[in-house]
């Protein structure tokens, strides 16, 4: 990005490991990364390929994608960011310099910056490079920011949470027209996408994995032989012109001269051809996370392998597809159909407000369906793992919206759970009332119920300690049984009644529960029905948010605590001292 410095300019090492070589070499129009955890997607393609297409298409428009505003203002963007800054030079300066070499939110565009070929729609959520290109922020779940745009390539984030539909009719067809010039480049309308693997089973979005078909093997090699070509001719003529500058011998300097041009030669030659396979080529690379263990060392392996579930771990480490569980105890819920983003989610008005040089902190205020004036529904399942779900009702009852999720693990408790919740809805709630829902199912002992009641109560101090007013639920409730939250579940989200609302979850703000629920498992012992709870045993407190029960559990109290007496009476009144509803 700085011309001028290129006669001053030296050599980096700069380590990669071998998929970050390949993805780098092959540096393909569509390039696809299914890397596992920890391998290094933005350091090793994302930062690198947007600085290739800047230069390449100086003046032009890209899309920076991600599900949702919130990610990329929070996560995306300041993680690019700090890869743009990694030292060179020795530590003299950084790879790109802010206000040198790019400048975010500005609207006025520097002195010594070129205008972008058109002029820049959304100045506050843009990245502007030195030469004129520019990446616009564009949030998968509001893909009509982009309508009239004509971008050159779009650089997608964490594919597995963008949708894959929206991404292939609203953003991929604004990819088009530019000059003559531009459409020779190998990143034309061309896509970069990173992700991790894609768990079906937690209704994430695979629908990359239809692009590893794309990928002709064939092409890739021819592209990599003549890419190894010309990179050895580029990384010559870098050493002859660095020796001609040096050099005062006359019959050296002819050869050099000789061996210059010969090199120039073959470049022209190749750097065309190599261009117009890229240009036509799709490259998608699938790697686990030991393809970086010579930095990860053993030990990432082993503590990776002792603190994940199985399928955790051959998925985010092992980058083995997982598709979906078949029994399970939501079994109507669809999250097609029952989960809800985009301008559903948020306040996007208010969002867009915002530029890239504040800082952003979400709270209730920023989430569409939260209001204020509405008592607060709160579904807990407490424990060493406790789990907090939030609703507010809508429509005068006939809907409920799911709008957030807390959680947290021993040592922290109760305090720091309504500290979160108080950090997160304090400063808006206008109606501090809030009826808490809790645990009052039948498999468990009478101590046990005597402690969650206890958990709800300090609960409840906590809470009120923040201004709150809260009313416990369940207390004096009579016990409630698995096959009842199952027959509850399955009336409330196969909508086949108009006795129960429509339940619809916030898949932003409440992702675990979202992966939870289609992670919790319906088993049967000697017939009777079950919520298999086995994975709260099996997984590690810190990594049992969305991969356990509990966060369903919250919601299982929550939903039947509100609606448990629209069951008919046939599943109401049964004997308590059936053998597997015994209290102890």
């Amino acid at each position: 990005m700085n011309d001028e410095e290129n006669n001053g300019f030296d050599l980096e090492s700069y380590y990669m490991n071998l998929v970050q070589i390949q993805a780098n070499l092959i540096d393909a129009n569509v390039l696809f990364a299914e890397w596992a955890r920890a391998t290094g997607k933005t350091e090793g393609i994302t930062t690198p390929r947007i600085i290739r297409v800047a230069s390449d298409m100086p003046g032009e428009l890209g899309f920076l994608v991600h599900s949702t505003y919130t990610a990329l203002f929070t996560n995306v963007w300041p993680n690019i960011q700090a890869s743009f800054s990694r030292p060179i030079r020795g530590g003299q300066r950084s790879m790109l310099e802010y206000g040198v070499d790019y400048v975010v939110g500005e609207t006025k565009i520097p002195s010594h910056f070129r205008k972008p070929r058109y002029p820049i729609a959304y100045p506050k959520h843009s990245i502007l490079f030195r030469n004129g290109f520019h990446l616009q922020l564009v949030s998968s779940d509001q893909p009509d920011s982009v309508a009239g745009r004509s971008g050159v390539h779009a650089f997608i984030e964490e594919m597995k949470h963008n949708k894959g539909e929206k991404l292939k009719t609203r953003l991929f067809p604004s990819l088009r027209g530019s000059n003559a010039t531009i459409r020779r480049s190998s990143y034309y309308q061309g896509i970069t996408g990173v992700s991790d693997t894609a768990r079906v089973d937690l209704g994430e979005d695979n629908w990359f994995e239809d692009y590893e078909k794309n990928m002709n093997r064939n092409l890739v090699e021819e592209i990599a032989t003549a890419a190894l070509h010309v990179n050895r001719y580029l990384f010559e003529l870098y050493h002859t012109e660095r020796l001609l500058r040096q050099e005062k011998n006359p019959v050296a300097l002819e050869k050099l001269r000789l061996m210059q041009e010969k090199q120039k030669r073959m470049l022209a030659l190749w750097q065309p051809r190599l261009a117009d396979m890229r240009r036509n080529a799709t490259y998608y690379i699938r790697a686990s996370s030991f393809a970086n263990k010579e930095i990860l060392g053993a030990k990432f392996f082993k503590t990776q392998y002792e603190s994940l579930d199985i399928d955790e771990f051959l998925t985010a480490i092992c980058a083995i597809r997982k598709k979906a569980v078949v029994n399970r105890f939501f079994a109507t819920y669809a999250p097609r159909k029952h989960q809800y983003s985009g301008d559903q989610s948020y306040k996007y008005a208010s969002i867009l407000k915002l530029d890239l040089k504040e800082h952003f902190r979400l709270t209730a205020f920023y989430l569409k369906q939260y209001n204020p004036d509405d008592e607060i529904l709160l579904g807990y399942d407490p424990g060493h793992f406790s789990s907090l779900v939030v609703a507010q009702e809508k429509k005068n009852g006939s809907e409920l919206r799911v709008i957030k999720e807390f959680t947290c693990y021993f040592p922290y408790q109760q305090p720091e759970l309504a500290q979160s919740f108080y950090e997160f809805f304090g400063s808006d709630a206008r109606n501090k009332h809030i009826k808490l829902y809790y645990d009052r199912a039948g498999n468990k002992r009478r101590e046990e119920l005597e402690q969650i009641t206890t958990d709800a109560r300090i609960l409840k101090r906590e809470l009120e300690s923040f201004g709150f007013d809260v009313e416990l639920m369940n207390e004096g409730q009579r016990t409630i049984y698995y096959w009842q939250q199952f027959k509850l579940l399955w009336l409330v989200f196969g909508e086949q009644t108009n006795a129960f609302p429509h339940v619809r979850i916030c898949e932003n703000e409440c992702k675990n529960l979202c992966s939870a629920i289609m992670l919790s498992p319906l088993k049967k012992t000697e017939g009777r029905i079950e919520l298999d709870k086995t994975s709260e045993k099996k997984v590690p407190l810190k990594h049992q948010a969305g991969l356990t029960t509990q966060l369903p559990s919250a919601l299982i109290y929550l939903l039947y605590g509100l609606y448990g007496d629209r069951l008919s009476s046939d599943f109401m009144n049964i004997p308590d001292d059936l053998p597997d509803n015994i209290m102890l």
